[in-house]
C-alpha cells in the first residue's frame, strides 16, 4: 500500500472518530432529539455526514457517508436529506464542519413571525461575539435545493442562520466552533422566552465595543 493511500485511510478513520464523538456531544447537550438533526466534517477533499433517519446517539463511525462535494457518495449508508445544504457551505474553503438541529428554544423561536434580519435580541456579549444579528431564511421543504441554495448564500458571510419551522444550521473551522454557535442560539432563543417581553438586550454601542468570537 502507497504512502498517501495510508494517509488517506488514516484521515478518514480519525474524522469518523470526530464526527462520531460531535454527535455524542450534540445528544449529550440536548441539541436534538429522535432522527433529527444533521452533521457533517471534511475529510480531505470530500465530506462525512451522517446518514438519514437515525438517531445521532446510536451511530458508529461506519454509518458515516463519505461523499464528494457535489453531493455524490461512495455508497454505504443513506446521506442526509440536508447532504445539499451541507454542500453548499462548504463551498467556503475555511468551513471544516457543519451543524445542523432542531433545538426546542431555537426551533420554537423559529416557529415565531420574526424579522428576517435580526431573529432575537442579543442578550449576551458571548453571542454578541459568536452569532451578532441573526437572520431567518423563510421555510422551504426540508431537503429542497431552494433551502441548500438560500442557506448556502448566508453561510458564504457569516457562520449561522435560522431555518424556520425548522431549526438552526451553524458552520465552524473546526467541530468545537460549530457546536459552540449552535448552543450560544439555543441559549439566547431560551433567554428569549424566560424574560417574555422583559428586559432588553446588548445596544448596538454596546456590541460595536465587544471583539468578534470567530
Amino acid at each position: 500500500m502507497s504512502a498517501d493511500r495510508k494517509e488517506c485511510l488514516m484521515n478518514d478513520f480519525e474524522q469518523r472518530q470526530k464526527l462520531l464523538q460531535l454527535c455524542g456531544q450534540v445528544c449529550a447537550k440536548g441539541l436534538v432529539c429522535g432522527s433529527g438533526g444533521n452533521i457533517s466534517i471534511r475529510c480531505g477533499g470530500d465530506i462525512l455526514i451522517t446518514p438519514t433517519g437515525r438517531n445521532l446517539g446510536a451511530l458508529s463511525e461506519n454509518d458515516m457517508v463519505r461523499m464528494r462535494p457535489d453531493g455524490s457518495v461512495y455508497g454505504g449508508c443513506v446521506p442526509s436529506r440536508e447532504l445539499h445544504m451541507h454542500c453548499r457551505c462548504y463551498a467556503r474553503a475555511d468551513v471544516a464542519c457543519v451543524v445542523h438541529v432542531h433545538s426546542a428554544y431555537a426551533t420554537a423561536l423559529a416557529c415565531l413571525p420574526l424579522d428576517p434580519l435580526c431573529a432575537v435580541p442579543v442578550y449576551t456579549p458571548g453571542y454578541a461575539m459568536s452569532v451578532g444579528k441573526l437572520p431567518v431564511l423563510p421555510y422551504l421543504r426540508p431537503g429542497s435545493e431552494d433551502l441548500a441554495d438560500m442557506a448556502g448564500k448566508v453561510i458564504a458571510g457569516r457562520n449561522s442562520v435560522l431555518l424556520a419551522k425548522h431549526g438552526v444550521l451553524t458552520v465552524g473551522n473546526n467541530t468545537e466552533q460549530a457546536l459552540n454557535i449552535a448552543e450560544e442560539i439555543e441559549e439566547n432563543a431560551r433567554i428569549f422566552f424566560i424574560l417574555a417581553g422583559r428586559g432588553s438586550g446588548l445596544t448596538e454601542e454596546e456590541q460595536a465595543e465587544l471583539p468578534r468570537g470567530y
